[in-house]
Formats: structure tokens, sequence, C-alpha cells
């Protein structure tokens, strides 16, 4: 049994059970790496092997792989393990027994309303603006916005319909400003062009990329002396989610026009500020200190 085979079978398995394109392409990537690294065969490939994976530098960097990539690994590992067992390919799963892996605790990383504005004062494209308006005012990730096309706007309603992370099909509110850009797009066909073929338009044809997008946004933050390697052009949606909560949105409702399936996920783009953690410690009850012995006041 050769790695072709078992990839092409996963694969099917995988669109059976209707995941999305980018978690199959994921998964493969990160099975060819394993295969690459081990020089093993996918009946032979063990604990050690994968536990070799998830401890190398990062192509790129030279440096560790995140903690937040160790355990998306850990658990691509943890399904492709079980599935080989479960199609009879391998009596025992190496993957079983990989430990947990200990990610830092997440906080939100949002842009300011001064840091959005002065990246829409930068003098960039009016491409590049577009998108980062967009993104600030609705949420969606950038690679959503790039996919924007003139058929998914509902004047009526004053929506965009989009088809978010875990193949959701959400409406999406434009507010104001967003609506006065859109009336400068094209009825059809994409909002965000692109004017070269790649990998996913080998024709042509196509939109900008995600990572195009992201990487013109990450480089515009830098120019603009935003330098915290933290915010990137996710920040912006951050940025959303912390405006709709500060604003007194409730957060279930902040839940739903982020696309979130989880409650937690949206707390965790909150931004809590020392203003708002002092305000909040000013509705404690006061209490007299007492004198060390507890037996009296302390005197003024």
């Amino acid at each position: 049994m050769n790695w072709e085979t078992v990839l092409h079978h996963f694969a099917l398995h995988q669109r059976a059970q209707s995941l999305s394109e980018k978690t199959i392409a994921e998964r493969d990537r990160m099975l060819r790496t394993l295969a690459t690294m081990s020089g093993r065969s996918p009946i032979l490939v063990d604990t050690i092997d994968m536990l070799e994976l998830l401890s190398r530098n990062h192509h790129r960097t030279g440096q560790p792989i995140s903690a937040g990539t160790k355990q998306s690994e850990r658990s691509y590992l943890r399904v492709w393990g079980k599935w080989m067992v479960d199609e009879g390919y391998r009596a025992h799963d190496p993957a079983a027994r990989l430990p947990k892996v200990k990610v830092p605790r997440r906080r939100a990383r949002p842009l300011h309303l001064e840091h959005v504005e002065l990246l829409l004062d930068s003098g960039a494209y009016q491409r590049t603006r577009d998108i980062i308006t967009i993104a600030a005012l609705t949420g969606l990730r950038i690679g959503e916005v790039v996919k924007i096309r003139g058929e998914d706007i509902d004047w009526v309603t004053g929506t965009i319909r989009s088809i978010r992370k875990g193949s959701l099909d959400h409406a999406v509110q434009m507010p104001p400003p967003v609506r006065l850009l859109a009336r400068d797009k094209p009825r059809t066909g994409w909002w965000f062009p692109s004017l070269y073929k790649n990998a996913d338009f080998p024709e042509g044809g196509g939109h900008v990329l995600m990572k195009s997008a992201s990487t013109g946004i990450s480089r515009l933050l830098r120019r603009v002396g935003i330098v915290d390697p933290k915010i990137t052009a996710h920040s912006l949606r951050h940025f959303y989610a912390t405006m709709l909560l500060r604003g007194g949105v409730n957060v279930r409702v902040v839940q739903e026009m982020m696309g979130h399936a989880s409650l937690a996920t949206t707390q965790l783009y909150m931004e809590v500020t020392q203003d708002e953690m002092a305000e909040a410690s000013n509705v404690l009850p006061m209490i007299d200190i007492r004198s060390r012995s507890g037996r009296g006041r302390l005197a003024a």
C-alpha cells in the first residue's frame, strides 16, 4: 500500500463527509510531509515519526512550528490514524498516544479605529482599501471578501451572501459605507478579479487570492508603522467583533454575525482594556479596612 493510494482513498472519504476542500488539502499536505520526513510507507509510520513531524521547525522561519499548528496537525493525525484502522489498512493506530498540545491562552488582537483610518488614508490602491473597508465593517474573513460576486448582493435586504468557514451559507449585513462602496462594484462577476492565472484558476478569470490580499494588507500595516507581528489582516475581523461588543450588541447576536459555531470563540475576539477593567472595579462594594487584629477599623 503506497502513499498515493492511501491519500486518494482518504480524500474520497473526506469528500463523502462533505468536508471543505481546504481541510482536505491541509491534511493531504501534512501527510505528504510525514511521508517525506519518515521515509516510511503509510502502514509502517509509527508514533515516533509523528512526534518528529510535530517537533519540526518551520521551513521558512527556522523556528519551531506554533502550538496552534501542532494542535491542528495532531487532530489531523488522529483522524487519519483512526481511519487507517477502520479501513483495515493497519491493526494499530500510531496516532492514538500522541500527547495533547498545550496551547497558550489566546488573546484578542484587534486593530483600533485609528489604525483602520490610518490604513485607509495611506494612499494604498483602491482595491486594497475596499477590501479593508469590507472586512472591517462586515466581519468577513479576507478569503471571504475576495470571493464576493455581484450576484451575491441582495439590494433589498442590504446583505452579502457568503459561504463561510464550515460551509455555512450566511447573509452578512452591509452597513451604509459598504452599501456606498457596493454601488461602484460590478452587478455580475467578481468584485476583485485577478488579471493573472494561478493555482486556483489555471485558465485565468478568477479572483484575487486570499494570500495575496492578506500579504498586501500586512505589508501596508508595517508601512504605516503598525509593527506588532500579531497584528495582521485577520485583525480586521477582531476589530469588527470588538466594536460590536463594546457597542452593547448581545454576544449571541455577535456570534451569529461572525458565523461562529461556538460562543466561546466569539468571546476570544473581545479585547478588554485597562480602562474597562478599572471601570468594572468601581461596582465593587466599599469595605472599611480593618486593623491587623481585626478588632477595629483603621483611622482615616
